[in-house]
């Protein structure tokens, strides 16, 4: 019932595995570096580190925009909101990668008017060109918890 393990089958196994990692070695390389590009290029959004951008949920309109003179990895920069209801209060600010996991960074957040809200953050280096951060938002509005989620680029 018990077959040995002869020469020629071991050598055919050995091709096959052969064969098996090359493919994955290829697929994995070579693809790693365009399909990061891609992606990014692929993805619409409004980059607010360009321009205010607003987004509407339930009624109420959050907009955000980032001001930075030269938006680099790991140089503080400041961020703004507005919200349409002056009731609405802010209960987490955070920074996270959008393409790449890069963990949770805090965006921390006053209140410097009605509806205004101002702070700074900073997000890590990656070892991208470029890389894709979202700026999330909760926020919670006539006892409704609602989430924002604002893009924006960091270019190495």
């Amino acid at each position: 019932m018990r077959e040995r393990l002869t020469g020629p089958k071991l050598v055919q196994i050995l091709l096959v595995m052969a064969v098996l990692s090359a493919a994955f070695w290829l697929r994995t390389c070579s693809d790693e570096q365009e399909t990061t590009e891609s992606v990014t290029e692929k993805i619409e959004y409004c980059d607010i580190s360009h321009k205010k951008c607003a987004i509407e949920q339930q009624g109420l309109v959050a907009e955000a925009q980032l001001n930075s003179n030269g938006l680099q990895a790991e140089t503080p920069f400041e961020l703004e909101l507005t919200l349409s209801d002056a009731q609405a209060i802010v209960t987490r600010s955070v920074l996270e990668g959008e393409i790449m996991y890069m963990g949770t960074l805090p965006a921390l957040l006053e209140q410097t008017g009605e509806g205004r809200w101002q702070g700074q953050a900073l997000v890590g280096s990656c070892t991208e060109e470029r890389m894709l951060w979202a700026w999330v938002i909760e926020v919670e509005h006539q006892g409704q918890p609602l989430s924002y989620r604002f893009l924006f680029e960091v270019r190495r």
